[in-house]
């Protein structure tokens, strides 16, 4: 237990100590910032994320292949995302490194492991997972403390799966995971003093779609455990899927920027931006503890949570089409 608290110990530091860093320099040379504040979250959770997975490799002896085509796809979208936070990119040259980073993935053996789909379909399935995820959480981050604290939410429930399936890879990317971005949280809770960025947002989203990938869920006894990271990421994934929706109904592009997001609609209600964050996390707990849940359940009662989780969703969606953000 020792080398685990020195892993979560180093990844919170240094996330904490790269952050600040980061952004003293973005400050002082005026460069990458929305006002006065850095758009230093990606560089810090970054340099930690590198840091604390080298520093975990050494101490566990892990297989330095699958850390390091991690480590490459997810350092990859962070630097792009740097490029874009500087110079914002088209969607066309965002999907282009996402699926160059989904290919490298993929590659390697960095894939779902469906029995019958074979390959090609494995391969179809894990491409649009790694890109819709990079992108949900890039669309997440509209509010102070949101995608960073949901990415801590999500790589808890990971690395609790991680712990009950005895998976140390999970356990460890997921505990640097949560490690890296509660040091970035104590910038970024209300008010802000650093933001993530499309860079951070992005190196998060790829992060938790490559942990998603290396966790194993089903079992002869639940098959329904397989939408286990589905069920995980429903916050992310009902607010993107939301938001499209929303977009068309009001006849506009899907990748045409708006307000309505989840966060937006709710705050708009008459909710402080802090109590909308908590609302918020406590979406993403509900999501991510039945996600949990679906790991341990008979195939019945995973049905059932299946079937809870979409009428909530489809009744959220019914309360929020409704509703017009003011910002």
């Amino acid at each position: 237990m020792l080398k685990y608290l020195v892993i979560f110990t180093s990844a919170l530091i240094s996330s904490m100590l790269c952050t600040f860093l980061v952004a003293k320099a973005f400050l002082r040379h005026k460069i990458l910032k929305v006002g006065n504040i850095p758009l230093a979250g990606g560089l810090g959770i970054g340099l930690a994320f590198v840091f604390s997975s080298f520093l975990a490799v050494f101490m566990f002896s892990l297989p330095l292949a699958k850390v390091l085509m991690v480590m490459v796809a997810s350092v990859l979208v962070l630097l792009f995302g740097v490029v874009d936070d500087l110079k914002e990119l088209s969607v066309a040259q965002k999907f282009l490194v996402q699926s160059l980073c989904a290919g490298l993935l993929i590659l390697s053996g960095i894939r779902t492991g469906i029995i019958y789909f074979g390959f090609w379909g494995n391969a179809i399935i894990t491409f649009f997972w790694i890109l819709g995820v990079t992108n949900a959480f890039n669309l997440l981050d509209i509010m102070d403390g949101l995608a960073a604290g949901t990415a801590l939410i999500v790589g808890g429930a990971f690395l609790l799966i991680g712990f009950l399936s005895a998976d140390l890879n999970v356990q460890l990317f997921s505990l640097i995971l949560c490690a890296s971005s509660c040091g970035f949280l104590i910038f970024n809770l209300p008010p802000a003093r650093a933001y993530l960025g499309n860079s951070g947002s992005h190196f998060l989203g790829m992060l938790i779609a490559c942990i998603a990938l290396i966790t194993h869920y089903a079992s002869g006894a639940n098959v329904f455990a397989l939408l286990t990271p589905v069920i995980i990421l429903g916050l992310p994934i009902m607010d993107t899927i939301l938001l499209i929706i929303f977009r068309i109904i009001k006849r506009r592009p899907p990748f045409q920027k708006s307000n309505d997001h989840i966060a937006l609609k709710i705050g708009s209600l008459g909710f402080s931006k802090g109590q909308t964050i908590v609302g918020m996390y406590l979406l993403s707990f509900l999501f991510a503890g039945c996600g949990v849940l679906l790991t341990r359940a008979s195939n019945l009662s995973a049905a059932a949570i299946i079937m809870a989780i979409f009428l909530f969703s489809t009744g959220v969606f019914l309360r929020l089409v409704k509703i017009e953000a003011n910002a």
